[in-house]
């Protein structure tokens, strides 16, 4: 490896590291699983990551592995992140490099953080409106194109990119976005890995025709390659939709023009607590039909546990042991909020604690997200980390969810508080488990089976909210058509022959891989989602 390393770096104007201590330090994400690489690389640019690229496909033609996992800031929680082979750290790639404030576009790389891009697009008075973890990259949010709370506000992260420049695994540099038919028939003239990869896609559209216009019929799943449905759309092609929730595994993004939006007024929220789950559907069924831009929910237990650690919210005085806390916010011109939120007031049930946001409790509403960091980093013998976070479950069915998920608790003899949003859908429970523990770790991968069982009981997905990476994917495997397997094992040939791009992940999971790679050491950090 050292001799690999140093090969490397002649080629490259970024660093490319092999020392152990440097490996063991990439060997986890936020996920339950770990995997020491052999090699670290840090690329400054997009002919580094085209360089780097090419050498791992070169080696796999000669029939050496060494695949490619590209790294953000490493918050993947399904395992995606992680690998035995190159890692590609895009920590370096972070500038923003041209901003068009009169166009409201910007074109930045992708390993800049949603905080730091907000940060600076906030002294131009504009913003990427995602409420996401703001040490998230770019390139992590296309790749994982998670739902974000305020998703059905703005439409996410999907909705903002126009264009990127991407690495294939042959290490052609190429440009993905909407082209017309005209502009495609002249890149396929041509002999290049570009030009097979748009015949091999317009192929696998046609042969597979019936199985994606099912495949369409499910837009809250993120599995797989879903969004094969949106490459053919107003009369041009575009491939860049792939990427989304493709987690590195079709190709490498090294450069993103994205729309971003004039800053909003603050948000004014709205804080309820409930102890009825029916009085909570009444209200957050009407709430959602004012289109607020969150519509967040917890269980009471979370809150409680984060008293038992010392962090007590003084915006919630003397809680019921059990009920569901509700925050409605709202990123509208003050009088239309106001409105909104008496709205919201005058429905509740009379006693009922509520408690609207001002200027002298503002701060005091930034606590419940304190709390949320405290019940995640608990003190006691396990580690919340995700196992299934982010599932769809319909709201129609959110009341069944909550029942399955009682008797899911005493069979498994787990505490599961759940918490999420009402307006995507999108819901989380997180188990205490100590993975350095055998029977845990066997308790863990029951919890996945049965709580997958659960969420397709509801007519929910596991895979709403994010994609599978190497953890969700493993109760996906009974779920899949002989036809959808092959539709995407097809899409991931076409796009990386040799499979060099994070191969494990998505496709292809294995249960006693997921059981020989799971925890053996305690996350390192704070977790804060």
């Amino acid at each position: 490896m050292s001799k690999l390393a140093n090969y490397l770096n002649r080629y490259i104007i970024g660093s490319v590291f092999d020392r152990p201590s440097v490996c063991e330090a990439y060997r986890s994400d936020r996920s339950i699983l770990e995997m020491t690489p052999r090699i670290i690389a840090m690329p400054e640019n997009a002919d580094d990551v085209r360089h780097l690229v090419t050498f791992a496909d070169q080696l796999a033609l000669r029939g050496y592995r060494l695949p490619v996992t590209v790294r953000g800031t490493g918050l993947d929680k399904t395992g995606a992140a992680i690998g035995e082979g190159m890692i590609l750290s895009m920590e370096h790639m972070d500038r923003i490099e041209e901003i068009d404030l009169r166009g409201r576009l910007i074109r930045v790389q992708p390993g800049i953080t949603l905080g730091a891009l907000n940060a600076a697009l906030g002294l131009h008075g504009h913003c990427l409106p995602i409420d996401y973890d703001p040490k998230a990259t770019l390139g992590g949010l296309i790749a994982n194109c998670p739902t974000d709370d305020m998703m059905a506000h703005t439409g996410g992260i999907y909705h903002f990119v126009e264009r990127a420049e991407v690495v294939l695994s042959s290490g052609e540099i190429v440009q993905f976005g909407p082209y017309s038919p005209r502009h495609i028939a002249t890149k396929i003239a041509t002999s290049s890995f570009e030009a097979n990869l748009y015949r091999r896609i317009d192929q696998i559209l046609d042969e597979h025709g019936d199985t994606i216009v099912d495949r369409g019929m499910h837009p809250f799943d993120a599995a797989g390659y879903a969004n094969i449905t949106k490459i053919k759309q107003n009369r041009s092609v575009n491939l860049l939709p792939l990427l989304f929730a493709s987690q590195g595994t079709l190709g490498i993004v090294t450069d993103i023009i994205m729309r971003i939006e004039v800053l909003p007024p603050p948000m004014t929220r709205l804080a309820v607590v409930l102890r009825d789950l029916r009085a909570l559907l009444r209200f957050a069924n009407f709430v959602v039909d004012l289109d607020p831009s969150i519509l967040k929910l917890c269980d009471l237990r979370l809150m409680q546990t984060a008293a038992e650690q010392g962090k007590e919210i003084e915006l919630l005085n003397h809680l019921p042991e059990t009920g569901w806390l509700i925050v409605v916010g709202f990123n509208e011109p003050h009088r239309r909020a106001s409105r909104k939120l008496k709205h919201c007031i005058d429905l509740l049930p009379v006693g009922t604690y509520v408690v609207e946001e001002t200027d002298d409790n503002s701060e005091r509403f930034d606590e419940l997200n304190s709390a949320l960091t405290c019940y995640l980093n608990n003190d006691g013998d396990g580690e919340r980390l995700p196992i299934a976070d982010d599932v769809y479950i319909p709201n129609y069915k959110f009341e069944d969810y909550v029942n399955k998920l009682k008797m899911l608790e005493k069979t498994l003899e787990l505490s599961l508080p759940l918490y999420g949003s009402f307006a995507t859908s999108n819901y989380t429970v997180r188990p205490e488990i100590d993975y350095t523990a055998v029977d845990d770790r066997r308790k863990a991968m029951m919890f996945l089976q049965q709580y997958g069982q659960l969420v397709r009981d509801c007519n929910g997905s596991l895979t709403g909210g994010s994609p599978e990476g190497r953890t969700k994917a493993l109760p996906l495997n009974d779920i899949y058509t002989d036809a959808e397997r092959a539709l995407y094992t097809e899409i991931k040939d076409a796009f990386d022959p040799n499979h060099i791009l994070n191969p494990g992940v998505k496709l292809g999971a294995e249960l006693k891989n997921t059981l020989r790679h799971m925890r053996t050491t305690t996350q390192k950090g704070i977790i804060t989602s």
